[in-house]
């Protein structure tokens, strides 16, 4: 399995293609950011790569802000948890009471089109030879969603904003909730193995079993 991480948006979010191997043809994109389209397709065409479905962690709009400009050029769906969906075409709705102002300054516009095809994740599925695995991780935001993603070589799962190296996300912002980003994090380390390679939304990979000897939040009176 190979993954590129692209580092977009005003915010250094992370964005990643991950195809099956150096052979690939095709490949799926995690995260496209804000204003990181032109960064993806530029990385697409020099890796010779054509996309066949966004998936994205949570709505935020540091994650999903450039995901209906991808999907309408490459005419591709978009994977995104239900309870995070509103956030496609209104993403201010994610950022609080100042929300729009903040989208209205990088994107000059409060709103974004609609996507054609938006879908709920409803158990593993089978996409550019690769094995998706959709595991529910709400406090960072209702629809929060690690993605554990397979090749018959290697598995990586995709943490977005849920657990960074030595932190964890916001729970402050609209639909975030410190209750439940524990129990999040307490299925977490139960659900994944220590040794595989976790990618967060932000910063650098880690591993969950380096998160559970030095993440704060992974400690047992947290």
């Amino acid at each position: 399995m190979l993954i590129q991480r692209l580092v977009v948006s005003p915010w250094k979010s992370n964005c990643y293609l991950v195809s099956e191997g150096e052979s690939s043809t095709q490949c799926v994109i995690v995260d496209p950011g804000i204003t990181g389209a032109e960064a993806v397709e530029a990385a697409l065409a020099e890796r010779g790569l054509s996309p066949v479905a966004i998936l994205v962690t949570h709505g935020h709009v540091d994650h999903a802000g450039s995901a209906h400009t991808l999907a309408a050029h490459w005419e591709i769906p978009v994977y995104l948890a239900e309870a995070d969906q509103h956030q496609l075409t209104r993403p201010g709705a994610g950022l609080g009471p100042n929300g729009d102002a903040i989208v209205i300054q990088y994107l000059g516009r409060a709103d974004l089109p609609a996507i054609e095809d938006v879908r709920d994740w409803d158990g593993s599925f089978e996409l550019a030879g690769l094995t998706v695995t959709p595991r529910p991780a709400p406090g960072h935001t209702p629809g929060s969603t690690l993605l554990e993603v397979s090749s018959s070589e290697a598995t990586a799962v995709f943490t977005g904003d849920v657990l960074f190296a030595g932190t964890i996300g916001r729970v402050d912002l609209p639909g975030g909730s410190m209750t439940q980003m524990r129990d999040t994090l307490r299925r977490i380390t139960h659900e994944i193995s220590p040794d595989i390679a976790l990618l967060p939304g932000h910063g650098e990979p880690t591993t969950l079993a380096r998160e559970i000897a030095t993440n704060p939040y992974l400690q047992p009176d947290n």
